[in-house]
């Protein structure tokens, strides 16, 4: 049963993934904007407007690059667990979860090449990648921690 609903969360998020790419990029700026201007960011730090133009511009990139690799993150934890329910040692958890993330990654930017004003980006596939690691460390040190408590 564990290992149906972690296939059905790795697949959702996968799914949840293919949403955002697809989303044409007037969707997509208008989402990431309306984010960012319900934190009032662009108001406290600029008076005029084509300062807080400039400003939302910056941000909103930071900001999109930051969600590209949180997604990622994401997507590697639950591929471990998933690949966990396998009963794999750690290094075949974490290379498998790493393969399908980087895999994964590539396949959706290369979507993005057929999504109206979007663009497959190398950049984007090392950021996802990047976070695809920090997720991988995570789990990794979790891991460890939870066997050296159980065989202490």
């Amino acid at each position: 049963m564990k290992k149906i609903l972690l296939w059905i969360l790795v697949i959702l998020w996968m799914c949840l993934i293919f949403y955002f790419s697809n989303e044409n990029s007037t969707e997509s700026t208008n989402k990431s904007r309306g984010i960012i201007n319900s934190t009032n960011i662009v108001e406290k730090y600029e008076s005029t407007e084509e300062g807080k133009e400039e400003l939302l511009e910056t941000v909103d990139v930071y900001f999109r690059k930051f969600a590209h690799g949180l997604v990622y993150l994401v997507l590697s934890i639950l591929v471990c667990f998933l690949v966990n329910e396998y009963k794999l040692d750690i290094k075949k958890i974490l290379l498998i979860a790493f393969i399908v993330c980087f895999i994964y990654s590539c396949s959706d930017e290369i979507h993005q090449l057929y999504v109206p004003g979007r663009s497959g980006e190398i950049r984007d596939i090392i950021i996802d990648n990047i976070g695809s690691l920090i997720g991988l460390i995570i789990f990794y040190l979790v891991k460890v921690k939870k066997w050296r408590k159980q065989n202490d």
